[in-house]
């Protein structure tokens, strides 16, 4: 009697599991027949600017690429383009992979620049990408690098802009102290700066370019030559395992640098820290002569050797040939390669060749030999009859008139005063 109920439980615990089943197998069928996403599918998108930053007034262009794996779609494309207030200024709900925008000639920030891409399967992808907005730039250069005391410095400038059009020019020449030691104002687009003597180390030039409320700068600076170049020259362009190579050192000072009153050298091979052979010495003097071996068992090929001059801290690298090399190729002859002289002589012989053998086969003979007289006729051969003449006198002017054909008759024209007359 008491087993009933539980049956009944359990029957009626089972059919509420199985509608619950039901129910969940049947809900995405409910929401409706779209297609779920592919979950091996990728896509991602970039945008790519023609520039990485703008004038006022110039027009901007994008391209979108989209990367989507396993395969291409057809996409939808919404542009929208934001001012440096995150405002929307334009929008695009419909546009192409490819975009553009005219900035406004008065916008001057940063500019931000969004594409949405939708490829129609439920993939919605956005890149941004922001950058900035000017409303000129100036080009600014000097006519030299590096300047002497008492030389002359040229400044040369332009303005890019679609608001500046007709620029004045402020310039200012700044010291080392930053004391201006020359300015003004010009319509011109360079300006010269004597330097005095003595000069400062270096000076700093300012241009500003305005017209109405809007402005550029530019500004670069030059100093004198300074610095310590360290030179090295080797006895010898190749070298052969065992020998010793042979170097000349030494240190040149510019401008305002100065030299200590002692130097210490080192020749090495390899690396300036890494040197598996190396010679040094200490000398009072600005240069040096050292001898730096070779080791026996280095192959050939192109080895680096590194010289240095601690005191003044240059160093140098280059490399030298270590093996056999061609004495046609090392040989120098009055400080002219070997080689070179062989090629030279080679091209001459080769010329003279070719004038002996155009000479011989006749055709120099035929244009340098002079020209033989014509052989009088054969006593006894027939004369051919005299031709008619070929020139008249006009009857008018009595200037001769040249007849061209021997037909006759024919009516000519004389050219001095136009009569015609007719030849018989």
């Amino acid at each position: 009697m008491s087993s009933a109920p539980s049956w009944r439980g359990w029957a009626y615990g089972l059919a509420v599991a199985l509608l619950f089943v039901a129910l969940v197998a049947i809900a995405p069928l409910s929401r409706g027949t779209t297609a779920p996403i592919d979950t091996a599918a990728a896509m991602t998108v970039r945008i790519v600017l023609d520039k990485a930053s703008y004038l006022s007034g110039d027009i901007a262009s994008a391209n979108v690429i989209v990367y989507r794996t396993p395969s291409p779609s057809n996409y939808t494309y919404v542009w929208t383009v934001r001012d440096s207030a995150f405002r929307i200024v334009t929008t695009v709900p419909n546009g192409t992979a490819r975009f553009t925008y005219s900035i406004p000639l008065n916008y001057t920030g940063t500019l931000y620049v969004d594409a949405t891409v939708d490829d129609g399967k439920g993939l919605t992808i956005t890149d941004r990408q922001s950058v900035g907005v000017v409303v000129a730039v100036m080009a600014l250069r000097l006519d030299r690098g590096e300047f002497n005391p008492g030389e002359t410095i040229t400044a040369s400038y332009s303005v890019a802009s679609h608001v500046i059009l007709r620029p004045t020019y402020d310039y200012d020449v700044f010291d080392s102290p930053a004391t201006s030691v020359l300015n003004g104002t010009t319509n011109e687009s360079s300006f010269s700066f004597q330097t005095p003597v003595p000069a400062s180390p270096t000076y700093v030039f300012l241009v500003t370019a305005r017209e109405g409320v809007f402005s550029t700068q530019g500004l670069v600076a030059i100093a004198q030559p300074n610095g310590i170049l360290l030179g090295v020259s080797f006895d010898k362009t190749s070298y052969s395992p065992g020998e010793t190579i042979h170097a000349h050192l030494t240190v040149t000072p510019r401008g305002t640098s100065s030299l200590p009153t002692q130097f210490s050298w080192s020749l090495t091979f390899g690396p300036l820290f890494a040197a598996f052979v190396s010679v040094s010495a200490i000398t009072t003097v600005p240069y040096v002569d050292l001898a730096l071996p070779i080791p026996a068992g280095v192959g050939d090929g192109d080895i680096l050797v590194s010289a240095t001059e601690s005191n003044t801290f240059t160093f140098r690298q280059q490399t030298v040939h270590i093996g056999t090399t061609s004495a046609l190729w090392s040989t120098e002859l009055a400080g002219i390669p070997l080689f070179a002289v062989l090629l030279a002589l080679l091209f001459i012989f080769l010329l003279v060749a070719v004038l002996g053998l155009w000479r011989r086969i006749g055709f120099g003979g035929a244009l340098l030999a002079p020209k033989a007289p014509p052989r009088p006729p054969a006593e006894g051969a027939p004369r051919a009859p005299p031709t008619a003449p070929m020139s008249i006198l006009c009857h008018h002017c009595g200037k001769p008139i040249e007849l061209t054909t021997s037909k006759r008759p024919i009516e000519v024209m004389c050219p001095s005063c136009g009569e015609t007359q007719l030849v018989s």
